[in-house]
């Protein structure tokens, strides 16, 4: 508690950019207040199919959360009752697109009425954001950066699974030598949001971390055996034609709009590109940039380092990479603030990159609401080059973690 509270630049804390982040997050508090009580953010507006699916998977017919129209006549049955609500949620209709899996967390939280449930969701993930955070360097400047970062601030308000994902990935770096087993296991949890830990297994069969590899490889089919055998085998087969749906629709047709998918794909789709070419080059990025972080993992280079490099690439992997799911850099950000203790760089050198990298994530983030433009990627490259700027200081002697400050 005494290191939240104590500010010691030699440790490379920034007081000037921690005060910044805290003016930040007061405004995106008191913005999401008014949002809220207005209705004009359709607050939860992702979590509500997460609720629907969830009381369908207590009524016996799971499979038919996958429906996109029964799913939205039960949105409309349910939620009669909240014609007081700050907007109808009914009447706009998320699909449901999640692996089986998911029904797990969702289905106990369907036993709760939606507000409530809905608090109940926000408050964890929180918590778990904040945990994991304090757990990679337990210290306010930390904390407040990863508060006030703006994909934070879409998840919650719509209710969305990436901070809770986000937190996963980071709980899995944090473990992943000192408790094998445990890394393992918060690895196989992240099957129910894929995307965020494809990239992990080639980085754990690179550095030859067998155990948390076999761990997670045993977990993920069990899971996947409960999910079956509690809300039934037809469940797989709904999801198997809804992600199908999803791609034709998403990546192929445009009926989600470009500016959407905040990766490599969607914004060349968003400048005109066809479908072959930019999926094409789309992958190209993905390969030289997985390449890249193996290169890094293989490295005598601070874990710190290595775990901002895993972090930074992930989003440019999949095609399918939202807004709200930008948390991930924040996450990426703290790593790199340990960094500087673990390679011995002088503050005043390395916080002046620092200070570039977070103030484009952050005004590219608060800006994507008003230009509407995919500014994922540039996200990302933020990161990287902060990443890239490091290689160029003189390096002591790399410790195999980071160290706490």
């Amino acid at each position: 508690m005494r290191q939240l509270l104590d500010w010691d630049v030699s440790a490379g804390d920034d007081p000037a950019q921690a005060l910044a982040c805290a003016v930040l997050l007061g405004m995106t508090i008191v913005a999401a207040v008014l949002m809220f009580v207005s209705g004009g953010s359709n607050a939860g507006i992702d979590f509500s199919c997460f609720w629907g699916a969830g009381t369908m998977a207590l009524e016996g017919h799971a499979a038919t959360a996958y429906d996109w129209q029964q799913l939205h006549q039960q949105l409309a049955l349910r939620m009669q009752p909240m014609d007081h609500a700050p907007y109808p949620y009914d009447e706009i209709p998320v699909p449901f697109f999640y692996p089986p899996v998911f029904f797990l967390v969702v289905a106990p939280l369907a036993l709760l009425p939606f507000p409530i449930a809905f608090a109940v969701w926000i408050a964890a993930k929180l918590l778990c954001w904040i945990l994991v955070v304090h757990a990679i360097r337990p210290r306010s400047a930390a904390l407040l950066l990863a508060l006030a970062a703006p994909p934070v601030f879409y998840d919650f308000i719509a209710g969305q699974s990436s901070l809770l994902a986000a937190s996963l990935l980071g709980g899995v770096l944090l473990t992943l030598d000192r408790r094998p087993l445990l890394s393992g296991f918060l690895l196989g949890l992240l099957i129910f949001k894929p995307q965020y830990g494809v990239l992990l297994p080639f980085v754990l069969i690179a550095t030859k971390r067998w155990s948390v590899f076999i761990t997670a490889s045993l977990v993920v089919p069990a899971l996947l055996l409960i999910s079956g055998i509690i809300f039934g085998w037809d469940t797989f087969e709904g999801f198997r034609a809804a992600a199908t749906f999803a791609t034709t629709q998403f990546h192929l047709s445009g009926a989600l709009p470009w500016p959407k998918l905040q990766s490599v794909y969607g914004l060349l789709r968003y400048a005109g590109f066809g479908y072959g070419l930019a999926m094409t080059l789309h992958v190209a990025t993905a390969l030289a940039a997985a390449v890249w972080v193996l290169i890094i993992w293989r490295r005598k280079v601070s874990f710190s380092v290595q775990a901002a490099s895993l972090l930074a690439v992930t989003p440019l992997i999949s095609p399918y990479f939202a807004i709200y799911d930008m948390p991930i850099l924040a996450i990426a950000l703290v790593f790199l603030m340990n960094a500087t203790m673990d390679d011995q760089i002088s503050p005043p050198s390395n916080r002046r990159t620092f200070r570039i990298g977070v103030s484009v994530i952050f005004v590219l983030g608060y800006a994507f609401p008003f230009v509407f433009v995919p500014v994922g990627p540039f996200m990302c490259a933020a990161v990287i080059v902060i990443i890239l700027m490091r290689y160029r200081q003189p390096k002591a002697a790399m410790p195999p973690f980071p160290q706490r400050a």
